[in-house]
């Protein structure tokens, strides 16, 4: 499933320029499809940013899901900005 190859010819696609030459250059149909990739593509690194944070962050996550938990978290964010 996690297929970096892939990845790595989508970002070769992109930066060789042949993305935008056949953009500049297909027919209707094509630049329609190359289109519908991106916003595919854009949506999907959304998703993917957002579930990178939550893996990342999960347990101040989870923290900030009790009241003890906000409450510690801006204790800890009031001591940070004094530099306590």
């Amino acid at each position: 499933m996690l297929d970096i190859d892939y990845l790595e010819r989508v970002a070769h696609y992109f930066d060789s320029g042949d993305c935008k030459f056949e953009f500049e250059n297909g027919e209707e149909e094509r630049r329609l499809l190359i289109l519908d990739f991106l916003e595919h593509l854009m949506e999907l690194g959304e998703k993917a940013d957002e579930l990178a944070t939550k893996l990342i962050f999960k347990d101040a996550y989870a923290t900030l899901l009790t009241e003890e938990g906000v409450a510690q978290a801006e204790t800890d964010e009031k001591n940070g900005a004094n530099g306590d």
